[in-house]
């Protein structure tokens, strides 16, 4: 689903709630089953890990760290081996355009940065995805490519896919759609 607003009209808090990063007022919140807001925080977080990808405005990479690291990073609430974390980030990271696996986040350009959060979010093959503004910093070429990336990793793992966006681009790509 594609959700469409105004600056300032709340779509990066709505995402936020969702994720669990921000407490709600009043109501529950399910991800999964689950209210995301009963558990407690490191419960929540390992939750959070195993069943929700994020795609943030910033990006918020882990700086210092690789591109396969940053992506690896996603991984480590799953079963595979350290050899089978790294062949899987650089395989997304590969067919986004990373080629320099090992460059540190912080030196890769805006748009690459982007590519290697899409590729994160994507990793551990979660049910639900959140994309907040997930090609504001990328070319055409490269929003194309990354958003056929989301999109198929979500159809593939019948995820749900939460995107908002201010991109007139991205209306075609969406069956569903809401304006506020």
């Amino acid at each position: 689903m594609l959700l469409a607003a105004a600056s300032g009209k709340g779509k990066s808090t709505l995402l936020s709630l969702i994720a669990g990063l921000m407490e709600p007022d009043a109501g529950t919140i399910e991800v999964a089953g689950r209210n995301i807001h009963s558990l407690s925080g490191a419960a929540r977080d390992h939750f959070r890990g195993k069943h929700v990808g994020m795609i943030f405005q910033t990006f918020n990479l882990l700086q210092g760290f690789s591109a396969l690291e940053n992506v690896m990073a996603a991984l480590m609430f799953g079963e595979s081996s350290p050899r089978q974390q790294a062949e899987r980030a650089g395989e997304l990271l590969s067919s986004l355009g990373i080629q320099r696996h090992s460059a540190k986040v912080e030196t890769l350009s805006v748009g690459q940065q982007q590519r290697v959060a899409v590729a994160r979010a994507v990793a551990a093959r979660p049910e639900l995805v959140l994309a907040d503004e997930p090609t504001a910093s990328l070319d055409p070429a490269n929003a194309q490519s990354a958003m056929t990336l989301i999109q198929d990793a979500c159809r593939a793992n019948n995820a749900a896919l939460l995107c908002v966006s201010h991109d007139p681009a991205m209306w075609a790509r969406f069956e569903r759609k809401e304006q506020l």
